[in-house]
C-alpha cells in the first residue's frame, strides 16, 4: 500500500496559509516550470539519471510550498537501444531509421510490401506472410500495428511518418518481429521502389531490454473533511529519448505542479475535498507508473478516489480534446467553451494512450485533458519555447473547473 504524504496531519500544511481568496491559475508560473524540466533537466527517459534529477526537482518545489510528497519505487522494464538499421538490398541504399522502443532484437532480410495503415483490412488485402511490411503512420498505435502485422505472418515492421521528418515510438512491449519507423520521405522512396518492382530489404535492430525501477512522486493536500472524498491530478514525468519532452510532458507536469503550488494557497473553506498530486514514472513505456499506482491502492483508498484529472500534452496546438468518463468529458468542454476555446470530445485510439487509463481500467472515474496536434511530438523539436504559457493558463482553468464540480452537491 502506498505510504501516503502529510502524514504529519493538515495542520502542518494549512499553518503556512493565511485564508484568502482564490487565485487565478498562472499559466506563466506553470511555463517556468516547462523550462526547469525540459531546458535544465532535458530529456528524461524512464530509468535514466536524468529522470532521477526530474524528480528529486519536483519533490524539492512540492516540499517547498508545505508538502511531504512520497516516491513510490515500482519494478520497471527498460530499453537498451543500441540502433536500427535499414538497407534496400537490391541497390545497397541505406535509410536511416529509429527502433521502436520494446522492439525484439534481430536481423531479418526478406521482400518489403506495402500494407496501408495496418489496419486487419490494409493487411487482409496484401500478403505479407515471410515478407517485412512498410506501414504508414497513423490511426492505430504502433503496438497495433505491429501486432497486427505479426499476426499477418510478417518478419518484420517497418512505419513511416505521415507528415514530414522522422518520429520516434513506443510499443507496448515486446512484440513478435523488429519493428523500427523511418521518416515520411523514406518512406515514399520506398513506395516509389515498390512501383517499380521487388524489393527486398534488410531490417535490424540491436536492443535489450533490463530490468530496474522507477518512481512515482505523489503529494496530499488534505481537505476541510476527512471523510471527504479524494480528487487525483496526474501527468507524467518521463519523456522520449529522442527530445526533452517540452510538452511530452513537460507541460501537464508543469500544470500539476502549479496547481499544487495554487492550491494549498487557499483557505481549508475553499478546499472541500481531499486532493492528491502524482507525477508518474514510465508512461512512455506503457503506462507503468500508474498502473502500479493504482493496483497498489487498497480498497479504501479506490472507493475513496472520487476522479483522476490527467494532463498530458497541454501546451502546444490549437484546440482541445477531452477523453473518458462521460460526465466529467463534458464539464471540460463546458469550461473550454466559457474560455472561448474550440474542443471536442476524443475518439479513437488516444481514447486509451495516457494514464488515465489505468484509472478507468478500474473503475474509477478520469477526464484526459489533451491538445491537438502537436508536430513536434515524440522529436527533438518538443522544445521548452514552442510551450505556450496561455494554452497552460486553460489546462489549469480547465482542471479547476473540473474539481470545482466534483465538489458541488
Amino acid at each position: 500500500m502506498l505510504a501516503l504524504a502529510g502524514s504529519a496531519g493538515p495542520s502542518s500544511l494549512w499553518a503556512q496559509t493565511a485564508p484568502q481568496a482564490a487565485t487565478a491559475f498562472s499559466g506563466v508560473a506553470a511555463r517556468q516550470q516547462v523550462d526547469a524540466l525540459a531546458v535544465q533537466v532535458g530529456s528524461r527517459p524512464a530509468g535514466s539519471a536524468a529522470y532521477d534529477r526530474a524528480v528529486a526537482y519536483a519533490a524539492d518545489q512540492l516540499r517547498q510550498w508545505g508538502y511531504e510528497p512520497t516516491l513510490q519505487s515500482f519494478p520497471l522494464q527498460t530499453y537498451d537501444d543500441r540502433g536500427s538499421q535499414i538497407e534496400v538490398v537490391d541497390n545497397g541504399t541505406q535509410i536511416a531509421a529509429d527502433t521502436l522502443t520494446y522492439s525484439i532484437a534481430g536481423q531479418v532480410q526478406a521482400p518489403l510490401v506495402a500494407a496501408g495503415l495496418g489496419q486487419p483490412a490494409d493487411l487482409a488485402g496484401v500478403d505479407v506472410s515471410g515478407k517485412i511490411a512498410l506501414i504508414q503512420r497513423g490511426t492505430l498505435r504502433f503496438s497495433e500495428k505491429v501486432a497486427n502485422a505479426a499476426a499477418a505472418g510478417a518478419v518484420g515492421v517497418i512505419v513511416y511518418n505521415d507528415s514530414a521528418g522522422r518520429v520516434q515510438g513506443s510499443l507496448v512491449g515486446p512484440e513478435a518481429v523488429p519493428a523500427a519507423t523511418i521518416s515520411a520521405e523514406s518512406g515514399q522512396q520506398l513506395l516509389a521502389l515498390l512501383g517499380s518492382g521487388p524489393v527486398t530489404a534488410r531490417l535490424v535492430v540491436d536492443a535489450s531490454v533490463e530490468q530496474r525501477s522507477g518512481t512515482n512522486v505523489v503529494a496530499e493536500l488534505p481537505g476541510s473533511r476527512a471523510d471527504a472524498g479524494t480528487v487525483i491530478f496526474g501527468a507524467h514525468l518521463d519523456s522520449v529519448p529522442a527530445g526533452p519532452g517540452a510538452n511530452d510532458d513537460g507541460s501537464g507536469s508543469a500544470v500539476v505542479l502549479e496547481l499544487a503550488h495554487e492550491l494549498a494557497a487557499r483557505s481549508p473553506s475553499e478546499r472541500p475535498l481531499n486532493l492528491r498530486f502524482a507525477l508518474w514514472g514510465a508512461e512512455e513505456l506503457g503506462l507503468y507508473g500508474s498502473r502500479y499506482y493504482v493496483q497498489n491502492l487498497s480498497d479504501a483508498e479506490r472507493h475513496a478516489l472520487l476522479a483522476n484529472i490527467n494532463l498530458d500534452m497541454v501546451g502546444v496546438g490549437q484546440a482541445w480534446r477531452f477523453g473518458g468518463t462521460d460526465d466529467l468529458v463534458q464539464v471540460a468542454l463546458g469550461a473550454a467553451n466559457d474560455l472561448g476555446q474550440r474542443a471536442l470530445p476524443l475518439r479513437g485510439p488516444l481514447t486509451g494512450a495516457s494514464d488515465h487509463a489505468s484509472f478507468l481500467d478500474a473503475g474509477i472515474p478520469a477526464v484526459f485533458l489533451y491538445r491537438v496536434e502537436d508536430p513536434n511530438y515524440h522529436t527533438a523539436g518538443d522544445v521548452a519555447e514552442l510551450v505556450d504559457a496561455e494554452a497552460l493558463t486553460q489546462a489549469g482553468t480547465i482542471a479547476e473547473k473540473v474539481l470545482d464540480s466534483l465538489a458541488s452537491p
